[in-house]
């Protein structure tokens, strides 16, 4: 019985032979594509392999891209693509990552960016996810800053984005659930390289008579993406360092503006809202985990991530997305916990002695602090503050009305729950109504729960101090 790999082989070997009278044309490179495509996945996998390891797939490879004057071969746009999206239904991740690697190395089209990018394209759409996660851990060491070159009569552009990076942030927001956590975890510490190639940033110069124009624009779908398939993900931790490398690309869409030497953004305000929508996919998919991680994680917890988003979020018009997210750090994110109680829950530190911290009251005052930064930040005067901080308490106040805590609850302190929601809604209510207080402490005093019959605070030290700590460090370090 003959074998078909070696019979796609010696299609292949004939069809490539060439020689200076005898060169490979279109219909030859569309024959052997044909002949790879032709094979069962398990065959295609193993013939890929087998012409990498024999030097073959890199001419391969060139031949299909072959677009100069002079040569005759070539596959067109619609059958390059045919072909890597048959590749990517039969090949395992390994393999995969083998086709790309050979088209990175055809050059002249600035180092493969198009079909490197095609192919991951054709990954996300057409692979089985457990392929696209082998893929993914393939190709990361590839994946970092980079950019290629557009130059014609007149004008010139470059594109802030890494061909390896892009096909992977692609494919990465492709995934959900657990495939995606397994995701970002093989990609590990190119993250933000995928990112920064996920905004598809590009400069473009058009000389005329009187003289030439920078313009820089961005297209941040792909981002939006990426931080969909985070908050799709169980994992509040992974969550949290997502949204962290995400900010950090934020801020330079934010800080890029018009320069001396005739810069012009165009689109950043769409750019940057599409941002802030994936940011907040990621805080609404679990706020009450995702604050805590904030809050407890090393690296940003100082506030100046969550305060730079916030901040974002002021300037988009978006208090209301913001309350809402405070007022499930007060009544959980389903709205069914005690106020109270939520507040007195402890948690061992890891690796310690068995010491204890009160992570959610120290989330409240993360979030309290970070978002009084940011309002700060915008805008000194204390009218101005009022009212930000006004619209955010009364999206807060709506979430905790609607708390269903009411009926024969757990007691907390000696407080039942629905009196405990009570004391939260009077504090919103009570902080709503002083028209004197600036950012910070109109929401610290909305945050806890306050006694409607004593006019106390309803929480003991150990709250109040777990609380104010954090506040106090995310006030002072934040730079939003």
């Amino acid at each position: 019985m003959t074998d078909p790999i070696q019979s796609a082989t010696q299609v292949i070997d004939c069809r490539m032979s060439s020689g200076f009278l005898n060169p490979v044309t279109h219909d030859d490179i569309r024959a052997v594509t044909d002949q790879i495509s032709a094979l069962p996945a398990a065959d295609a996998d193993r013939l890929v392999d087998q012409l990498a390891a024999e030097g073959r797939l890199d001419r391969i490879a060139e031949e299909a891209m072959d677009g100069s004057i002079l040569g005759m071969g070539g596959l067109s746009t619609d059958e390059r693509q045919s072909f890597f999206a048959d590749m990517a239904d039969k090949l395992d991740g390994a393999s995969l990552a083998t086709l790309s690697n050979a088209f990175a190395k055809t050059g002249g089209d600035s180092q493969g960016y198009t079909p490197v990018t095609e192919l991951g394209s054709a990954i996300a759409t057409h692979a089985a996810p457990q392929t696209r996660v082998d893929y993914l851990g393939q190709i990361a060491g590839g994946a970092g800053t980079g950019s290629h070159s557009d130059v014609g009569f007149g004008y010139s552009g470059v594109n802030l984005v890494d061909a390896e990076a892009r096909a992977a942030g692609e494919v990465l927001g492709s995934l959900q659930g657990s495939f995606a956590q397994s995701g970002f975890q093989a990609l590990g510490s190119r993250l933000p390289d995928v990112l920064t190639s996920a905004i598809d940033g590009d400069m473009t110069t058009v000389a005329g008579m009187g003289g030439s124009a920078t313009t820089v624009s961005w297209n941040a779908d792909n981002f939006e993406a990426i931080m969909g398939a985070a908050a799709s993900t169980g994992d509040a931790d992974l969550k949290a360092q997502v949204f962290d490398a995400g900010v950090d690309t934020l801020r330079s869409v934010r800080d890029t503006n018009t320069i001396i030497g005739g810069l012009t953004v165009v689109g950043k305000d769409d750019a940057l809202r599409t941002m802030t929508d994936g940011l907040t996919a990621i805080v609404d998919s679990d706020t009450t985990g995702v604050m805590r991680e904030l809050t407890m994680n090393g690296t940003t917890r100082d506030g100046s991530d969550f305060a730079a988003y916030a901040k974002e979020m002021l300037n988009q018009g978006r208090e209301a997305e913001l309350g809402t997210q405070m007022g499930r750090l007060q009544v959980g994110n389903d709205g069914t916990e005690n106020a109270v109680d939520r507040l007195y829950r402890s948690e061992v530190v890891p690796n310690t002695d068995r010491q204890t911290r009160l992570p959610n009251a120290a989330a409240l005052g993360y979030f309290v602090g970070g978002v009084s930064a940011a309002v700060k930040s915008i805008d000194a005067d204390v009218a101005s503050q009022q009212a930000s901080t006004t619209a955010v308490l009364k999206s807060a106040l709506t979430v905790v009305d609607k708390a269903r805590v009411g009926g024969p609850a757990a007691l907390a302190v000696g407080t039942a729950a629905s009196v405990a929601k009570e004391w939260v809604q009077f504090a919103v209510n009570s902080a709503i109504e002083n028209p004197n207080a600036d950012a910070a402490v109109t929401l610290a005093r909305a945050a806890l729960p306050i006694d409607a019959s004593t006019g106390e605070t309803g929480v003991g030290s150990a709250v109040m101090s777990d609380f104010e700590d954090t506040l106090s460090f995310v006030s002072q370090f934040a730079r939003p």
